[in-house]
């Protein structure tokens, strides 16, 4: 064989076998789980609340009811029913060693539709978690699992899908898979910023993070002021970016994140794969305070000590950058999506000598570690922070006001919800005799300006009431003695159901919220559905009603444990 075409056999075979230049996958054994043209509004790891998204989100031209397709042969391993997270959802095993995911389902096809129901009425639970014995629901690629919808913590009606390590349980991004999608488009750099990090760094004669203003696109963004940016100490970088695919509607996330320090590679954030265990780490990955304070999530280069992402696969100085003084170094920043469409940046730093020397302040205020467990105590509150639950050293702020209206206790502010906590907190706080009588009333809960206050939980404790949370904020106790709201769309004692197919309510909570509904339709417990988003309780008749009178008793109780019952006779 010439040397020419053995060269291009190798290349034919290491393109085969390492689509995109990632890890070898099959491209041609998932086909597309819906039948039109796959557009995304949510790629692969794109940057959400508290995670990376698992998986992509299809469009469904903002409808419902689509058909749904198994994308290759396997057997139904799991089918869960939520009001939350993934609604109803579907999850396949196929022989090649992966599990497909098919999430927010309006509904499954008529076979899994009963056996799903025949399961809710075995164990009287609406929602619940069916694991199917192996090969009991086996299905074949092309095979119409469901319908599209809206069901769970949906946004809007579209089709959640997974590709997942079936041992690992590890999503994976499906665009390695070969699934048709038309993308052509480079990703959009919407930012530079620039943070000092250490106590003397100074960029362009200031201590706070900078953003200069950036032009250009594709290839050759690059700063409007071509000057070189001056930066005494150290320093980490961010970039704020989009992704879209040929539609150019939606605003997605990118697959990469490269540093070039002098054309070397310093700093690789590259997303294809990652454990559910770890998808919190994003709140370190971000900037998280900007996030909080604009909504803008940006990408870092800065690792922190706690942060054990699995997704830097190069990290130099834990993305810190030092650049001599007088001397200058040349950055290129690169991202990319999932097809390797690419966006890059220039610029130039030049290392500046500090102006002074800045003494390091001693801390007025406890230094919570990331070490160790950080307890702290004061006026009947206190707050355990296992070192688990930070990223990085910090300055712990505390104070307390006095109790508002809405409160039985003082507020107390702890630290600043511009830091992030990674794992649970304890509050324990001490309540006042004169409140104790309201028992398993009381509860922890988060105020927030101008919003609702948001439920803590908590348990009583030999007069404390001790509470897990995951922000830091303002927290007070309350108590919530009002029993939750049942609103038939259609009221009265006798409802007429002839003509309909099912019946809703809407349920809702002034304060501890939902923990539990059922009802019983002529005193047998009957199936649920239940959509957290809009507070509708419904149930779809079936064969439980019957002929003429049929009685019906609809219960909910909120999380302090206060019921409410609702009751009348459906005429059928």
């Amino acid at each position: 064989m010439r040397l020419p075409q053995l060269f291009l056999l190798l290349l034919l075979i290491s393109a085969d076998l390492s689509l995109f230049g990632q890890q070898s996958y099959p491209v041609d054994y998932f086909i597309s789980p819906v039948n039109i043209s796959i557009s995304l509004s949510g790629s692969f790891a794109e940057l959400r609340a508290n995670h990376f998204h698992s998986g992509i989100d299809i469009k469904t031209g903002g409808e419902e009811g689509l058909p749904v397709f198994a994308s290759a042969n396997g057997f139904i391993s799991r089918i869960k029913v939520s009001s939350a997270g993934y609604g109803k959802a579907i999850y396949i095993d196929h022989p090649n060693g992966y599990t497909t995911v098919y999430a927010h389902l309006q509904k499954f096809n008529p076979e899994i539709e009963q056996w799903v129901k025949s399961e809710q009425y075995r164990l009287q639970k609406s929602e619940a978690d069916f694991f199917p014995e192996k090969g009991l629901l086996a299905v074949e690629k092309g095979d119409t699992l469901a319908f599209s919808g809206n069901s769970g913590s949906s946004e809007g009606p579209h089709l959640h899908f997974e590709i997942r390590d079936t041992k690992t349980e590890k999503p994976i991004d499906p665009l390695l898979f070969g699934l048709p999608v038309n993308d052509y488009v480079r990703p959009v750099i919407e930012s530079l910023r620039i943070f000092p990090e250490d106590s003397s760094a100074t960029i362009s004669g200031h201590r706070l993070p900078y953003r200069p203003d950036i032009a250009g696109w594709g290839p050759v963004y690059r700063l409007k002021k071509n000057d070189p940016i001056e930066i005494a100490g150290k320093f980490s970088l961010g970039l704020l970016v989009y992704d879209y695919q040929n539609d150019k509607v939606h605003k997605n996330g990118v697959s990469q994140f490269e540093v070039y320090l002098d054309s070397a590679l310093v700093f690789q954030w590259k997303a294809t794969s990652f454990a559910f265990s770890e998808t919190r780490y994003i709140n370190s990955f971000i900037d998280y305070a900007a996030y909080k304070t604009s909504g803008e999530r940006t990408m870092r280069t800065r690792v922190d000590p706690n942060n054990r992402l699995s997704l830097y696969t190069t990290a130099v100085s834990k993305g810190i950058f030092y650049v001599q003084p007088d001397s200058v170094s040349s950055f290129k920043l690169v991202v990319k999506d999932s097809y390797l469409n690419e966006s890059v940046i220039r610029f130039e730093i030049k290392g500046a000598r500090p102006v002074s020397s800045v003494a390091r302040p001693k801390p007025a205020h406890p230094v919570f570690s990331h070490e160790k467990d950080n307890v702290f105590e004061k006026d009947g509150f206190r707050l355990t922070v296992p070192g688990k639950c930070i990223y990085d050293d910090f300055e712990f702020s505390f104070s307390v006001s006095d109790k508002k209206s809405t409160t039985l206790s003082p507020v107390y502010a702890v630290h600043n919800p511009l830091t992030p906590l990674h794992d649970y907190a304890v509050i324990e706080v001490t309540v006042d005799p004169k409140y104790r009588i309201h028992g398993p009333k009381l509860l922890l809960a988060r105020l927030q300006k101008g919003r609702k206050p948001v439920f803590a939980g908590g348990q009583n404790n030999n007069g404390s009431l001790k509470a897990l949370v995951r922000e830091f904020g303002e927290y007070a106790l309350m108590a919530d003695t009002t029993a939750p709201e049942i609103i038939p769309e259609e009221g009265g004692d006798r409802i007429p159901v002839s003509d309909s197919h099912m019946i809703s309510f809407t349920i809702r909570d002034d304060l501890s919220g939902i923990r539990d509904y059922s009802a019983t339709l002529n005193n047998q417990w009957i199936v649920l559905e239940y959509d957290a988003k809009s507070n509708r309780l419904t149930y779809v008749f079936d064969h439980l009603l019957l002929a003429g009178e049929n009685s019906m008793k609809v219960m909910v109780e909120d999380q302090c444990g206060n019921t409410a019952t609702y009751s009348t006779l459906l005429i059928n």
